[in-house]
């Protein structure tokens, strides 16, 4: 018998022992050890961070997947040297942290955690209440140990007041702080809106401010009279049929436009976000001017015949249209507030008359940007939250068709 052959004899003889022994053992031949020495199994860990995809290799037995939800800011607001923080909550999440720095790039920054999967706002104390502070979330799980995050939420920026900025001066009341909230969109549409939600101011009635930047009277009448010098620099609104504050309505009419424009991918500088922002009209005019391309105030109108919405538009008057700055805006506040009657006017918004009332406003009086009051409807109006989701889609088809 020839060696070649032997050899065949004893690799298959070889083969039927192995077969007989797993068998008789109850093991399969995926059991069969590639080495002698301990080799324990390694399996890959995917990680989404705040950051990137990591990956990472563990002495696990067991394969572990972590991937922790992005959360979204819901508000942030400053008062005196506090910032308060809120946030959606991620029920899977065994607790949050925050990042806060005077830095946009985030490179010098502090960090509070949040132990808690079902606390969803914290407070921030001591800081720099002349500073802007910019504001970021991310959720975390906890495995094996260690600490896996989310990807950041959308940042927020909390903007100080600039004793330097136009018509700064002109302000009485501006301790509060607005905050700017940027879209995380895909398709951003690299322009800010300011919302700013009328009245909401506690106190104050009594303080005066001037009508126009040059000193001089209102041509038009309206909360306050023809020829007057000087206006209140923020009244506390009306009150609806149902017994709701005007100021109250506001307010969740601008959270519902807020979360609206974010999401068609506008930045949105929020003028106040509480029952209290401690900032006049012409303060939330010159926030406005410095940090947004478009200014939208919002208001209800004091009468009781549900109108309809429409925007105040600048007064056909040569001598108010060639005072500064209404010279160089008035067409496009007009342009702006026609633009918005239209796009509410196509999501079913109820319009009034021709969509426009001329008066005289502080507000269009200090506008360096395009700026409008809107007023959604009156004290008889519907401020369902169905009807204000309207009114929101209304704006953002009005923004959108502006050039």
């Amino acid at each position: 018998m020839s060696k070649r052959v032997v050899n065949k004899i004893v690799a298959f003889t070889l083969i039927i022992a192995t077969v007989v022994f797993f068998q008789e053992t109850g093991n399969s031949y995926a059991d069969i050890p590639k080495t002698t020495k301990p080799n324990p199994t390694i399996s890959n860990v995917v990680v989404k961070t705040n950051e990137q995809v990591t990956n990472k290799q563990t002495t696990n037995k067991t394969n572990v997947k972590v991937n922790v939800k992005k959360i979204s800011i819901d508000t942030v607001t400053r008062k005196s040297g506090t910032i308060s923080v809120s946030w959606k909550k991620n029920k899977k999440a065994n607790g949050y942290r925050i990042q806060y720095s005077n830095d946009k790039d985030f490179k010098n920054v502090k960090n509070k955690n949040v132990k808690s999967a079902s606390k969803t706002k914290t407070k921030i104390a001591k800081v720099n209440k002349s500073k802007n502070y910019y504001v970021r979330v991310s959720a975390y799980v906890k495995k094996n140990n260690k600490k896996y995050y989310s990807e950041w939420s959308n940042v927020a920026e909390v903007i100080a007041w600039n004793a330097k900025w136009e018509f700064a001066k002109n302000s009485k009341i501006h301790t509060d702080s607005p905050t700017l909230y940027f879209s995380n969109a895909a398709k951003k549409k690299n322009k800010t809106v300011c919302v700013n939600a009328g009245h909401g101011k506690k106190g104050g009635e009594s303080v005066k401010t001037l009508c126009h930047p040059d000193g001089s009277s209102k041509v038009t009448g309206g909360s306050t009279s023809q020829g007057a010098i000087t206006a209140t620099s923020i009244n506390g609104g009306t009150t609806l049929a149902d017994g709701t504050r005007e100021a109250t309505a506001t307010l969740k009419l601008a959270m519902t436009v807020k979360k609206q424009l974010l999401k068609e991918g506008y930045n949105v500088l929020m003028v106040r976000e509480s029952d209290d922002a401690q900032l006049d009209n012409i303060a939330r005019t010159v926030f406005a001017n410095n940090n947004a391309d478009y200014h939208i105030a919002l208001h209800y109108d004091s009468t009781s015949s549900n109108k309809g919405a429409f925007y105040i538009s600048v007064p056909n008057n040569n001598k108010y249209r060639s005072m500064y700055p209404v010279s160089k805006n008035w067409k496009k506040h007009n342009n702006l507030g026609k633009n918005l009657v239209n796009g509410m006017r196509s999501a079913g918004v109820k319009i009034y008359g021709n969509g426009s009332m001329a008066i005289d406003l502080t507000q269009t009086s200090y506008s360096t940007i395009p700026s409008v009051d809107l007023e959604v409807g009156d004290k008889r109006s519907d401020h369902s939250s169905k009807t204000l989701k309207k009114i929101a889609i209304g704006i953002g088809k009005g923004l959108n068709k502006i050039k």
